[in-house]
């Protein structure tokens, strides 16, 4: 198997909806309460227009946009026994992702993404089953078959005490982007994983909250680590590269936006799409560029780029 991801599976729901109006901060995911859920969905009746359902969680967006490019693909989480967890495993096992070793469990991850006319947004996560997510339940020999492993962020403590065991017990390379729920656990949390890490991903934001620095010092603060290949994302500035050999600025397409939640974790498909073919580290973030330039034209994952799109990228 090419990639296998290790994260927590949601529903997302993405509004578009006067942020002020709702009394909620632009700029944050967080956690939500479970008694804010009821009144914030009743809200968003009233006050939100519903763009989009899909299938969400960052390693999820990864996976299905690798998949839906023509690589072999599988993953490790934990969905509700419910209609949520049908819709996630379905709209996986639709783009060929093998989903035999997802868990089933309790009430499924619900993702509340907000964004207004100005282009900011607000993400809300009720996390449910995967907060559930156990060592006991993750199959290492199956992690192992993996070229790559792809770990991002859940926010309860045992699946991401599970993620750093297995961090260190695995032998396939690690490609982590941390999140901003990983990164405010802080940097001594995050070691054991960073240490093992082969590629990172992350935001110019998440790198400056981890290390107190700006997003270059920042970067080869982690680098130090072990990490083999530190990718920055800087929005409509581009992405930063850094390797022991190599210091890269990508300029971004432009791209009329309609959604940019996931934006990123395309970016990291694509990336990872010219790592197992074999690219450059230009080829690569020039390819994550392209991808992730064609995920945000639709809403949710409606216009994630297929193996059509890959390779008329690859031939530009």
């Amino acid at each position: 198997m090419d990639v296998v991801g290790f994260g927590a599976l949601n529903v997302d729901l993405i509004y578009e909806v006067d942020l002020a109006s709702l009394g909620i901060e632009a700029g944050r995911e967080r956690k939500g309460s479970y008694e804010e859920l009821e009144k914030l969905l009743g809200l968003l009746n009233t006050k939100g227009k519903l763009k989009a359902k899909s299938g969400g969680g960052s390693a999820a967006n990864t996976i299905y946009a690798l998949a839906k490019m023509g690589f072999s693909t599988g993953y490790v989480g934990k969905v509700g026994k419910d209609e949520e967890g049908e819709f996630l495993l379905r709209e996986l096992m639709e783009m060929g992702v093998d989903v035999s070793k997802i868990k089933r469990d309790g009430k499924s991850g619900l993702c509340i993404a907000l964004s207004d006319k100005k282009g900011e947004r607000s993400i809300l996560v009720f996390p449910y089953a995967n907060d559930e997510l156990s060592y006991s339940e993750v199959d290492l020999d199956y992690l192992n078959e993996a070229k790559f492993v792809h770990i991002t962020s859940f926010l309860g403590d045992k699946p991401f005490q599970a993620q750093k065991r297995i961090a260190k017990e695995i032998n396939t390379r690690i490609s982590f982007n941390p999140g901003e729920p990983h990164m405010r656990r802080g940097i001594e949390e995050l070691t054991p994983i960073l240490e093992r890490t082969f590629i990172l991903f992350s935001s110019q934001k998440e790198i400056e909250m981890l290390t107190k620095k700006d997003y270059k010092r920042g970067t080869k603060t982690l680098l130090g680590y072990g990490i083999k290949i530190a990718i920055c994302t800087l929005g409509e500035n581009g992405s930063y590269i850094l390797s022991r050999d190599e210091e890269l600025e990508i300029p971004t397409e432009k791209v009329k936006a309609m959604d940019t939640t996931g934006a990123g974790d395309v970016y990291a498909a694509g990336f990872l799409a010219g790592l197992l073919k074999g690219f450059s580290l230009s080829e690569c973030a020039n390819l994550g560029t392209k991808v992730a330039g064609q995920s945000i034209k639709g809403y949710g994952r409606q216009r994630y780029p297929d193996a059509n799109f890959l390779q008329s990228a690859l031939a530009c």
